[in-house]
């Protein structure tokens, strides 16, 4: 059976043999096990573990090592104790080996510091020291757990006045460096993944792709530690010294204002409308691809439609949410399919009205025609000839019927 602790050594001991500034019998010496770990022993109060490092706000902050483990709970808020994420380390950047060290997991999925903490004989036979010497080890090794006595911030720490009833409390706001790392390797997957690089081929070449992918819009990078990131901490090194930000703007508040049909509820629907304008640019990229008819580019094509029937089905949502009877009042003549449709005074009355779902579908095929006609450019390059257009009429007649019963 392999020692990890000996493979570990192992690995760091090739640089120091290939630059061959000492002699390979130093060297091995040097590495061997009882003679590396107790250096490192030696070393580890250089090292503080950590959740939330100070020098993210600035390099020169001097503040007590702060090391938070939350407790879980299924309340619901975004907090340390609710997230997945590692802990940090801050100090010696040369000492940073000590780190990687204590890190090694063993074969039973424990890191060396959770057995150094456990005292456990399978981390005492790996070492081969005896129990004076482990003991030894163990209490310089912890102290990378212990923060120093108080709590001491920094004038370089930015700080916010927190209200508390007639006082307040002054807050030292310091970077949760675990959680954004997490938050970083998420977005990488999402963005970098093999999923995703197939996915953006697809789209490139103007291929049908099942799953699709997701991505983040505006995102920023912030950079911390210039050249020497290790400087502010391993997690911010491992990182290259990089964050990603992601943008936390106020919402763009559409006008409250709802303008009620009078005369036919499709001539209100603004076809300028972004999210309408980017469904039709989907529907006229298919007609670009030289098979467009195939199986998987009318499937892609009927889920547009679908999205399509959404967007109408939303705003007319909005109306029925109206005081019941509005389409009754003065200078509102509705065709009576959209009052049975639009109005809430109207339900009763659907059931001895078996067609107006069919009015409506049919009402929808009016106004998605030229509608979809007037989304294209005059100098467009695609040109779509007569027989395409009855096709694809039809088509949209033929879904638009048979999804008629979403029209409640």
């Amino acid at each position: 059976m392999s020692n990890p602790i000996v493979t570990f050594l192992d690995g760091r001991k090739q640089k120091p043999l290939k630059e061959g500034k000492k002699s390979a019998a130093e060297i091995e010496s040097d590495y061997s096990t009882l003679v590396w770990v107790a250096n490192a022993a030696q070393r580890a109060a250089q090292l503080s573990l950590v959740s939330h490092p100070a020098k993210f706000s600035h390099p020169d902050a001097r503040a007590t090592p702060v090391l938070f483990v939350g407790e879980y709970k299924a309340d619901g808020f975004l907090r340390s104790g609710n997230a997945c994420a590692g802990q940090d380390v801050v100090g010696n950047a040369a000492a940073l080996d000590v780190y990687a060290f204590l890190s090694l997991s063993l074969e039973d999925g424990q890191t060396v510091l959770q057995h150094f903490e456990a005292q456990t004989a399978q981390l005492k036979g790996l070492l081969g020291a005896d129990e004076d010497t482990f003991q030894a080890w163990r209490q310089s090794f912890l102290q990378i757990k212990n923060n120093a006595e108080g709590n001491k911030t920094h004038p370089n720490v930015k700080q916010v006045y927190f209200l508390v009833e007639d006082s307040y409390h002054l807050l030292s706001v310091l970077y949760p460096s675990g959680l954004m790392t997490e938050h970083r390797e998420r977005l990488r997957n999402m963005k970098f993944s093999e999923a995703t690089k197939l996915a953006r081929e697809a789209r490139r070449k103007g291929q049908f792709h099942a799953q699709g992918f997701a991505d983040m819009a505006g995102m920023l990078t912030q950079h911390f530690g210039g050249t020497k990131p290790q400087n502010v901490s391993k997690l911010n090194s491992n990182n290259g010294g990089e964050a990603w930000l992601l943008p936390c703007f106020p919402p763009e508040l559409d006008s409250r204002y709802l303008r009620l049909p009078k005369t036919d509820f499709f001539k209100t629907l603004y076809s300028k409308d972004k999210d309408l304008q980017e469904l039709l640019a989907g529907l006229h990229k298919l007609f670009a691809i030289e098979h467009y008819t195939n199986v998987a580019i009318r499937e892609q094509r009927k889920r547009l439609m679908a999205q399509v029937f959404e967007w109408v089905l939303e705003r007319a949502m909005r109306l029925q949410l109206q005081p019941a009877a509005w389409s009754t009042a003065q200078g509102f003549e509705l065709p009576l399919a959209q009052q049975l449709w639009l109005d809430a005074a109207f339900l009763d009355q659907r059931a001895t009205h078996v067609t107006w779902q069919e009015d409506i579908a049919e009402a929808v095929i009016a106004w998605f025609i030229p509608t979809y006609n007037r989304s294209r450019s005059k100098n467009d390059a695609v040109t779509l000839g007569v027989t395409e257009v009855t096709a694809f009429q039809n088509e949209l007649v033929t879904y638009f019927r048979q999804h008629k019963d979403y029209l409640q």
